[in-house]
């Protein structure tokens, strides 16, 4: 019985750490090509590529970024729509716009105060980034603005300029649909508030032609990671709630 409850305290620590740490769900949501040709798809992520601007100011930073996705995944983001599924075959693609600052320590990391992100239909494919730091494009008469975020939370990375490598994350919990939006993500009514937009850097060489990969998912709640320590401490706590437990017993 002793061992018992000394075994249930430790499990309970193992199983928050396992909570805090696991990876997100990749939710599925549906979107309808039907105006482009196409049917209605059921997936649960965007991958894509992009192109930034980075400006260091001391020990903040501003950049922009243009970003392309170039496919879609369904069955927990491990298949990708080939052929007539994909989006690409229809002559549309779906690009967007985020613009950040925030604080960085040079070549180490950086954590996002502020961000804006845009998510458009392009319906010819043609349109290019212009000026990325005011996140403005070219060719854009045909481009339908379908979703818009600015509340950004757990907005970090890391990179390592000698390396040229690098990672990120930014979780907005405003994700808004427009009326052409609507039209556009038809499920889950009402849409996910929550995304989450990270990758990796390509290359980190030309701060003002920074090239990477990108990945955006939804979530139905948001993902709260906590700091290193918290975890700890609390798994510490717990472990001193089992060795208690063991002492009251004897």
């Amino acid at each position: 019985m002793k061992f018992n409850k000394v075994v249930k305290s430790f499990a309970l620590t193992a199983g928050l750490l396992a909570s805090f740490t696991s990876s997100a769900e990749f939710m599925d949501f549906q979107v309808d090509e039907t105006p482009y040709g196409g049917s209605v798809l059921t997936a649960d992520k965007f991958n894509g590529g992009y192109v930034e601007e980075l400006v260091f100011n001391g020990s903040g930073f501003t950049t922009g970024a243009f970003a392309t996705m170039s496919a879609l995944y369904a069955n927990e983001g491990t298949d990708v729509y080939k052929g007539s599924s994909s989006y690409l075959n229809f002559g549309y693609s779906v690009y967007a716009i985020l613009t950040a600052a925030g604080n960085s320590t040079s070549g180490t990391s950086f954590s996002a105060t502020t961000a804006s992100l845009k998510l458009y239909i392009d319906v010819n494919s043609d349109t290019t980034s212009d000026d990325l730091l005011a996140g403005t494009t070219l060719n854009n008469g045909d481009d339908i603005l379908i979703a818009t975020a600015d509340d950004v939370t757990n907005a970090y990375g890391n990179y390592d300029f000698a390396a040229g490598t690098g990672n990120y994350n930014f979780d907005f919990t405003d994700f808004t649909l427009t009326t052409e939006g609507m039209d556009y993500f038809v499920s889950p009514v009402p849409f996910y508030s929550y995304l989450t937009v990270n990758g990796d850097y390509d290359s980190l060489s030309d701060l003002e032609n920074i090239t990477g990969d990108v990945s955006a998912v939804f979530q139905a709640v948001p993902v709260s990671v906590p700091e290193p320590s918290t975890v700890a401490v609390l798994a510490l706590g717990l472990m001193g709630l089992g060795v208690s437990a063991r002492r009251k017993n004897k």
